[in-house]
């Protein structure tokens, strides 16, 4: 590789890891951040589990309109009793859980509120499994025990970032659709995430950050 080539591969490099530490801000201050997963070229709007309100909630899906999940380390899902959803001629590998709500929600469970709500419940640690009601209307995924090495997606990718902000390992996802009904474009998020003050990062960039702290401390 010549010296340009070299120069270049860094300054990417250094951009690429600049608007991962502005995700990791974002989180900490418990905002949006639009990540990209390159592998099923689709985008979520996430945001950290940890303190989430009915406004992100609402936010999420009005904005974003897709299948709203929490996704939380696998762990913490079996500690609570929680099943993984069987699954039949699917092309891709979700981790899908039975969704639930928690008893005490105010309504039936599907309001901004209510599943906030039961986000908090789910992530507290003093929840017991007898304090969920199933199935619920808060859609739940299983992040893969490796993290972003045993698998590149949209779970991982929250997760980690959670965790990178110094936060609860868990956050909300929401797909981005576009008004159109098919998933949003580049050109889509990018008009998003201005209008919003909202970071993008790729999963695959995220992978690259965490596979860099790991070198570091070995």
């Amino acid at each position: 590789m010549d010296m340009v080539a070299s120069k270049t591969k860094a300054n990417l490099g250094g951009l690429m890891f600049s608007r991962i530490l502005k995700a990791i801000r974002a989180f900490q201050e418990r905002r949006f951040v639009i990540i990209i997963s390159e592998n099923e070229n689709e985008a979520d709007l996430a945001i950290p589990a940890q303190e989430i309100t009915a406004e992100a909630i609402l936010f999420a899906a009005r904005v974003a309109s897709g299948l709203l999940c929490l996704a939380l380390p696998k762990t913490r899902l079996q500690e609570l009793e929680i099943n993984s959803l069987p699954s039949r001629y699917r092309a891709t590998d979700t981790p899908f859980y039975s969704p639930v709500d928690a008893k005490e929600v105010e309504h039936s469970g599907i309001s901004p509120k209510d599943r906030a709500f039961t986000i908090k419940r789910v992530i507290d640690p003093s929840t017991k499994p007898s304090d969920l009601s199933r199935p619920g209307h808060l859609q739940l995924l299983g992040a893969h025990p490796d993290g972003l090495i045993g698998r590149d997606g949209h779970t991982e990718a929250v997760v980690e970032l959670s965790r990178l902000a110094g936060l609860y390992p868990g956050g909300v996802l929401c797909e981005l659709v576009s008004d159109t009904g098919d998933m949003m474009t580049a050109k889509e998020l990018k008009a998003l995430a201005k209008k919003f003050h909202i970071p993008i990062i790729t999963v695959g960039a995220l992978a690259k950050f965490a596979r860099s702290l790991l070198s570091k401390k070995t």
